[in-house]
């Protein structure tokens, strides 16, 4: 996820709301100013700075809300706003219809930066991810949304950080080689092509969130599953063996990763022989799966419980530390 949100922060620097304003902004910033190099760096990098501060600072608040939101998440209906927004900012990027900020908003927030030195620079780079909202949003929309799923504080944050810095690297080269200005190309309809890529991208990400919505309307869930669980409990107690039950959902990413690359370890499946895992599915919001992470105090995804003491490991765990906690 990090390349892909650099990448994706790279494609956003090019589109046509930042591209043609990469030189007016470093000559408001100074930058383009000064014969050395390295001072050139400097009051870029301070741009560049309050930039990868502003998104890192988005990601950690959608990556919170993420896990404080929890069940919230698997809910059909909020998968279908989510594809309703994404589309909609999607139709946006491909020209179907337009947004801009009011031009007193610009105004505002273009004055907010508009002195020289690092403290300038640093605060018009707060403020230039929401003047170039009109092209960014939509992508920003789409990554964030991505972290507030997974409610990874840790992958949240990087991988803001990597979009800030993407994003941010034009206008670092530029403004410590401000020569090479003159031979970077002109805007023109590629930024366009570039815009309706991106556009095109989302509408994939639209439709992963409209098939979570249709398969949580339509999906036949048994009124059994409390029942089906706690026979397995017993069974599993037969057998003189410990329970652990596994909280996952197929849109959940991390549950698949725990499942590829920690519980299928060769090791952990070693370690495992005096347990049974009991998969619990709670890909649809129902009242069966509301009781059940309620009773076992679930917040987030995955999580792993040992039924006899109650413990839990909440999110993705590596193979050697979960045969350290077995």
């Amino acid at each position: 996820m990090l390349f892909s949100s650099f990448l994706a922060g790279l494609l956003s620097s090019l589109s046509p709301c930042v591209y043609p304003l990469i030189p007016i902004t470093l000559s408001v910033i100074g930058a383009r100013r000064y014969e050395s190099h390295l001072q050139g760096f400097l009051v870029s990098g301070a741009y560049v700075s309050g930039m990868v501060l502003l998104y890192t600072g988005l990601g950690i608040v959608f990556a919170s809300l993420g896990y404080l939101a929890g069940s919230a998440l698997q809910s059909p209906w909020v998968n279908a706003f989510v594809a309703l927004l994404l589309g909609a900012m999607a139709l946006n990027l491909l020209g179907v219809f337009t947004w801009t900020l009011p031009s007193s908003w610009n105004a505002r927030l273009t004055h907010t930066g508009a002195q020289d030195g690092y403290k300038g620079a640093f605060m018009m780079g707060l403020v230039a991810g929401v003047i170039a909202a009109p092209c960014t949003g939509p992508i920003l929309a789409t990554i964030l949304t991505l972290i507030a799923e997974r409610h990874d504080l840790k992958q949240g944050t990087a991988a803001m950080f990597a979009y800030g810095l993407g994003m941010g690297l034009p206008f670092l080269v530029l403004g410590t080689f401000s020569s090479a200005i003159h031979r970077i190309p002109k805007s023109g309809p590629w930024m366009n092509r570039i815009k309706f890529v991106l556009g095109l991208l989302m509408l994939l990400v639209t439709l992963h969130y409209g098939k979570l919505a249709y398969d949580g309307f339509t999906k036949d869930r048994s009124a059994q599953i409390t029942q089906a669980i706690e026979a397995q409990i017993r069974e599993a107690k037969i057998q003189n063996k410990h329970v652990i039950l596994d909280f996952w959902a197929d849109w959940c990413t991390l549950c698949h990763e725990l499942d590829e690359k920690t519980l299928k370890n060769p090791e952990v499946i070693k370690a495992l022989k005096n347990y049974v895992i009991i998969r619990v599915d709670v890909s649809v919001d129902s009242t069966e799966t509301k009781k059940l992470q309620q009773i076992y105090g679930v917040v987030g995804l995955p999580t792993l419980v040992f039924e006899d003491t109650g413990k839990k490991i909440n999110g993705f765990i590596k193979a050697k530390d979960f045969i350290k906690v077995l």
